[in-house]
């Protein structure tokens, strides 16, 4: 191999132009000034012929591009262009440091590089089918994309000879992360190349195109009559595969400028028509894109309702194309996903993927139909085409994958706001009101309920903490808090107790609970409680006992009552008894009883009515938020109970 830079020389044998074979696997030139293809057999070079003009495309790679791979440089020496169903893309020949060569792959703003890897067995090609599982080097790997490609042109070195209109079958593979590989069936023994698929900014490129004066079709628009209704058609970006009539919808092939009619078609477009006009520019995520094309689709779900929603195409140069789908006022930003999902766990019988660390659960299995377009496309598509589809949610975010008989696609959607993509494309007037769930929309009440339910247990603790406290203090320090009393019948009697302590902090009620033994008579009994240290007095009176009113008894020996607004202090607990006289000496004896003084304890209804205060803030977001759950797994094919409204359309105005 030779050394790094090093180049060997020659003269094109057709035009006497200089060429430079600067890698050591290199056997074709394609001369830069007349095109012809030179192929180096030793010192000798053939030339087989001129090479047709490469088409115009976005791609901001050119010869002598450097890069940059797990840590080594890379150089762009060739590239062969290749024609398939959804367009064009570029395979560029590199010069890798310590390498031999790779390929670097550049189709519609997706980036991937590969290496040639060691011979091993590989299916059939007939026998692939998007989804199917390969083992290559040891590594499982999923097939994406089956095409029957043909080579456009090709220019500068290339490691092998090649023909114009030469086919070439060859399957796209994803791995793990961001692995990448693609079996080329062109020779007579498959050639695989393994590598990794990742984004633009990764390749750290330098000496690229000028962005600004690429990606659109060289001098003025490509401008033509409708051949369905003879509306202005008008054609911009060369990487487009075919334009639909913003009048009437018919789909004309532009790649190799106005061809053919794809499809004729005389909708309505007005009644669908796009709320984000097609040519409007905006920035979205840092990144500057413009509106170029829209379509309407439709499915129907298994109770035949009907669904319509708009998909608008997005542009940029550098980062290729991305979407915004909208459905009844709901929007979705959608770019295709960096990694090819794993399978996670089975819910509902259906398999949920993981994603970049993330669990997203199974949503629809759909059919999705075209039913309109206007505007320009990357690929060959026209009104009937369907796609099979899954989605995975996991709010604010869709994880979708689209099936066709050549290849599945993965994307993911983030919910987001009509009136931010209103602002950032200058539209003018407001979104449409949003109704309804839309499968992946962040629920209003997410974490809500969990962070009620902290506070309510931090509130309910400290509430519960400050009752014990309370309890704590609460209470009569000195256990001898029974006073007892003896009055003669028709006499009184004074009776007063050693000093007693009323704990607590704050003022509270003396319970006094009396015990006599009047079953016959009664007594007055007129207590205080006396501030040992203030004089201050507390008193109440209270009459106990069995007495007639109207000739009916009354009364009862034992009684409760209570001093209110006892501060904290030591006190002398008094009883001023005096007793009823008993006529005819019906009840001669002596009565005798005793007060218990006790302090209140401490209230507990304040605390469980706080308790059950606190507990309804959670339990209303708990709710709320299960409810809202429950509306959006309506429309899913998991839902919990059956979806109302069976059998109607759904913006079914735009039919």
């Amino acid at each position: 191999m030779p050394a790094k830079n090093e180049a060997r020389t020659a003269s094109c044998p057709s035009c006497g132009a200089p060429l430079k074979f600067r890698g050591a696997s290199s056997v074709v030139a394609v001369c830069a000034f007349c095109k012809s293809t030179l192929v180096r057999e030793g010192a000798k070079l053939e030339n087989i012929g001129k090479q047709a003009d490469l088409l115009p495309d976005a791609s901001p790679i050119r010869l002598r591009t450097d890069g940059r791979h797990k840590g080594q440089g890379f150089t762009v020496v060739g590239r062969i262009q290749y024609r398939y169903g959804a367009g064009i893309w570029n395979e560029w020949h590199v010069l890798v440091a310590e390498r031999t060569s790779a390929w670097l792959s550049d189709a519609n703003g997706e980036y991937t590089i590969a290496y040639l890897a060691a011979p091993q067995p590989v299916p059939e090609f007939a026998a692939l089918k998007p989804g199917a599982q390969v083992t290559l080097d040891k590594a499982a790997y999923t097939v994406t994309n089956i095409e029957a490609a043909e080579v456009v042109a090709g220019e500068g070195e290339l490691p092998f000879r090649f023909d114009g209109g030469w086919g070439a079958n060859v399957a796209d593979l994803r791995g793990e992360g961001s692995r990448f590989a693609t079996i080329d069936y062109s020779e007579g023994k498959p050639l695989v190349f393994i590598g990794e698929k990742l984004p633009f900014e990764a390749f750290k490129f330098s000496g690229l195109r000028d962005t600004e004066r690429i990606g659109f079709t060289e001098g003025r628009a490509l401008a033509f009559k409708c051949g369905g209704c003879g509306a202005p058609v008008e054609s911009h970006l060369a990487t487009s595969e075919v334009v639909a009539c913003s009048s009437c919808g018919t789909v004309t092939d532009v790649s190799k400028g106005v061809g053919e009619i794809v499809q004729k078609n005389e909708l309505n477009l007005k009644a669908v028509a796009p709320t984000i006009p097609l040519g409007s520019t905006g920035t979205w995520q840092s990144v500057k894109y413009e509106v170029v094309g829209f379509l309407r689709q439709s499915t129907y779900d298994s109770d035949g309702t009907r669904y319509n929603w708009a998909e608008y195409l997005l542009h940029n140069t550098e980062r290729g194309y991305a979407w915004i789908v909208e459905y009844q006022g709901h929007f979705n930003f959608v770019k295709a996903a960096a990694e090819l999902p794993k399978a996670g766990k089975v819910f509902t019988g259906k398999l949920n993927m993981v994603y970049l660390g993330r669990s997203f659960r199974h949503f629809t299995h759909t059919t999705a139909t075209v039913q309109a377009l206007a505007g320009e496309f990357y690929w060959r598509v026209k009104t009937g085409d369907e796609a099979e589809s899954d989605d995975y949610v996991a709010p604010p975010l869709m994880l979708s994958s689209e099936k066709t008989g050549k290849e599945i696609n993965w994307s993911l959607a983030e919910y987001v706001s009509g009136a931010e993509l209103w602002k950032a494309f200058g539209v003018k007037g407001s979104p449409p009101a949003p109704v309804g769930i839309y499968p992946n929309q962040p629920s209003p009440y997410v974490g809500n309920s969990g962070r009620f339910w902290k506070l309510m247990l931090i509130l309910l603790a400290v509430a519960l903490a400050s009752q014990f406290g309370f309890m704590g203090l609460n209470h009569v320090a000195d256990p001898a808090t029974r006073v007892a009393f003896t009055v003669e019948p028709g006499k009184s009697s004074r009776t007063v107790s050693p000093v007693l302590k009323v704990g607590g902090v704050l003022p509270s009620p003396i319970t006094l609970r009396i015990d006599t033994n009047a079953e016959k008579s009664w007594v007055v009994l007129n207590m205080q409680l006396t501030d040992a240290d203030s004089g201050k007095a507390y008193g109440v009176k209270h009459q106990v006992g069995v007495w007639s009113t109207g000739g009916r008894a009354e009364g009862g020996p034992d009684a409760i009552t209570e001093i209110n607004g006892v501060e904290p202090g030591r006190y002398t607990f008094s009883i001023d008894a005096t007793a009823g006289a008993t006529a005819g000496n019906a009840w001669a004896a002596p009565i005798t009883g005793s007060v218990d003084v006790v302090k209140a304890d401490t209230d507990w209804g304040n605390f469980w009515a706080l308790a059950i205060f606190l507990l309804a803030w959670p339990i209303a977001a708990t709710w709320r938020s299960i409810s809202f759950e429950t509306k959006r797994w309506a429309d899913s094919d998991h839902a919990p109970v059956a979806k109302p409204g069976s059998g109607s359309d759904s913006d079914s105005d735009d039919d």
